[in-house]
C-alpha cells in the first residue's frame, strides 16, 4: 500500500531540490568569504570591461572634439579616474553585499533541506522496519 505521506514528502524535497538544489550544492563547496570574493573578483573584471567599453564609445563618438582640444584630455583622464575608482567602490559594496546574503539564504535553504532528508529518513525508516518486523 503507498504510504500518500511519504509520497508528498518526497515529492516536496525533489521540488526543492530542483528549484534550488544545483545552485545550493554549489554554493555549499565554498566558504562564505571565498564565495562572496570570488563573486566580487568576477564583478571587478565586468565592471572594468564596461567602464573601459564606454570609456572607448564615449572617445569615438567625441573623436573630432578631442583632436582640436587636446589640452584638455588630461582633465578628463583625471575625472574617469575618480569616476571609475568611486563606481568601482559603489559596485563592489552591492556585490558584497548581494553575495553574503545570498550565501546566507542559501545555507539556511540547505540547512532547511538537509533537515527535513534527516527527518524523512528516520521516521520512514522507522515505520518501515516495524512493518516488516510486524508484518
Amino acid at each position: 500500500m503507498l504510504n500518500e505521506e511519504k509520497i508528498r514528502q518526497m515529492t516536496e524535497l525533489a521540488l526543492l531540490k530542483k528549484r534550488k538544489g544545483e545552485q545550493m550544492f554549489e554554493i555549499d563547496n565554498y566558504f562564505k568569504e571565498d564565495y562572496v570574493g570570488k563573486q566580487m573578483l568576477k564583478s571587478f573584471f565586468v565592471y572594468t570591461f564596461c567602464f573601459i567599453l564606454i570609456i572607448v564609445l564615449a572617445v569615438l563618438y567625441n573623436l573630432e572634439d578631442l583632436v582640436i582640444s587636446v589640452n584638455t584630455v588630461g582633465m578628463y583622464s583625471v575625472f574617469y579616474i575618480v569616476i571609475y575608482i568611486l563606481g568601482l567602490i559603489a559596485f563592489e559594496m552591492i556585490t558584497y553585499r548581494f553575495f553574503s546574503k545570498k550565501y546566507d539564504e542559501t545555507q539556511r535553504s540547505l540547512k532547511m533541506y538537509n533537515d527535513r532528508l534527516n527527518y524523512f529518513e528516520k521516521k520512514f525508516d522507522n515505520k518501515d522496519k516495524l512493518q516488516n518486523n510486524g508484518g
